[in-house]
């Protein structure tokens, strides 16, 4: 839904927590028994993350701790405030630097976290269960924490060319309240990571994948399995379901969609003391997950402009860090969702000034809207044709409408029948919002790679001046 520096889609709809408690979690026949040639024994998938008093991986976090800079290191071992999120951080890397073996084991080889590390890294589920128990053992609550195993979709190809890669990978609810992933295979180094992000871009704009999706089937803590509603749930018993799994390495790698999701907070609040733009990154996810609590003011949705900037301006004003947090959230959507980056004057540089005088914008053209070429308007009832709905916002800026069956719109703005009824006749947000690298496949605003391209970099800029202003201003900021 927001700008992102990754192909991965939202993933707010799923329950991560679990829909159903699964009665029967074992795997038949899934470890040999020692000294045995022939003979196996069922296991308890949950017995890979039994290990919250496990001496062996106690010693690798503190090992991991010790190396930490002196201000980390004490929030690390700490329970304030970003204590956790750090744990969480920190964790995810040093387990994603671990080797990334891909040997074509079946569930019955799957490796517990000791083993993980004695055998310096492991398949995608070995990798799950260590960072996961590593999480735990760090003091993060199992309620915070999910094995997640499902299927990393790959859209770039429709219908049955579609792929589907069995995966494994952690979910966690971050400080903020948002499930976050924490994917096992991520490289670990901070500049590898944004190099990493800059390769995928320019793999994107090459034509190769761009469009993933986490899908997860059945998630899982030390206490409970359960199972997840989606629209692609895995047929049969759960036992069916790991007998059938195909192993992840077989068919893809997907370490090129490991991104640095906030580089645009990492830019614009580089002067921003560490702790502080953490708990901002976290906060602003939470403004993504938070489904039930959407509001289009929050993301410049559904042509809300003035309102959004007013609340935008009311948060500022507030001072406090989870309102700022909350606001240049929204700024990065202005830029990503509106079409400001249509009509606004450019550089000689293929860049835009960024909207600093946001009463005063100056737009290179009169705002006028062609809907013909940008599909259908969903629930539009103005109108014959899509350009009779588009006179109607003719000189005023506008941004696509953000309909979702699993969130709820807000009632007070349905209450006006007529003005709602307006903002139906608006594009789909996903056929004209710019907010990854790479267009989605339901993106019809900007059919160029290259002027799609340019768009995106010019907008995400524009976020970051825009938001490097906004700190500077920020009367908390001393």
């Amino acid at each position: 839904m927001c700008m992102q520096a990754s192909a991965v889609r939202p993933y707010q709809c799923w329950h991560w927590a679990g829909d159903e408690i699964v009665q029967e979690p074992i795997i038949p026949a899934s470890r040999k028994v020692p000294g045995s040639r022939k003979n196996r024994y069922e296991i308890d998938i949950r017995e890979f993350l039994s290990t919250e008093t496990n001496a062996v991986v106690r010693n690798r976090l503190r090992e991991l701790a010790s190396k930490l800079p002196t201000d980390e290191k004490v929030l690390f071992r700490s329970r304030t405030r970003g204590g956790f999120d750090l744990r969480a951080r920190r964790i995810a890397e040093y387990v994603g630097g671990l080797a990334h073996l891909r040997r074509g084991r079946a569930a019955r080889e799957w490796l517990f976290p000791d083993e993980t590390l004695a055998n310096g890294g492991g398949d995608c589920e070995d990798l799950a269960f260590l960072l996961a128990a590593m999480l735990e053992a760090s003091g993060i609550s199992p309620y915070c924490i999910r094995v997640a195993l499902g299927v990393l979709v790959d859209h770039t190809l429709s219908g049955e060319r579609r792929k589907h890669h069995d995966h494994a990978w952690v979910m966690y609810y971050t400080e903020g309240g948002a499930w976050q992933i924490l994917e096992p295979v991520a490289l670990p180094n901070e500049q590898l990571w944004q190099d990493l992000a800059s390769r995928n871009v320019e793999s994107l704009r090459a034509g190769q994948a761009a469009d993933l999706e986490y899908v997860p089937h059945f998630v899982f803590n030390r206490h409970h399995l359960w199972n997840v509603r989606t629209k692609e749930s895995a047929a049969g018993t759960f036992t069916d379901y790991v007998a059938g799994r195909r192993h992840f390495w077989d068919r893809f790698d997907p370490t090129f969609a490991a991104g640095v999701h906030n580089e645009i907070f990492d830019e614009a609040l580089k002067d921003m003391p560490w702790l502080q733009r953490l708990e901002v990154k976290a906060m602003s996810l939470a403004a993504d997950a938070n489904v039930i609590g959407y509001h289009p003011f929050d993301h410049f949705d559904t042509a809300y402009i003035d309102g959004a900037w007013a609340r935008v301006q009311s948060r500022l004003a507030c001072g406090e860090l989870v309102d700022f947090a909350r606001a240049v959230h929204a700024v990065g959507d202005f830029y990503a969702h509106t079409f400001y980056g249509e009509f606004t004057q450019w550089r000689d540089d293929h860049s835009f000034e960024p909207l600093l005088d946001r009463l005063h914008p100056r737009y290179a053209r009169p705002l006028e809207y062609d809907f013909n070429p940008l599909g259908e308007l969903p629930g539009c009832a103005f109108g014959s044709t899509p350009n009779q709905a588009a006179a109607l916002w003719e000189g005023r800026l506008i941004s696509g409408q953000w309909l979702r069956w699993y969130v709820p719109f807000p009632d007070e703005l349905t209450r006006d029948t007529e003005d709602f009824a307006r903002r139906r006749c608006l594009p789909d947000h996903d056929a004209v919002a710019v907010d990854g690298p790479a267009a989605k496949p339901g993106h019809k605003l900007y059919t160029d790679k290259a002027v799609y391209s340019k768009q995106f970099d010019a907008r995400r800029q524009a976020a970051i001046e825009h938001i490097s202003w906004i700190y500077k201003q920020w009367p908390s900021r001393t």
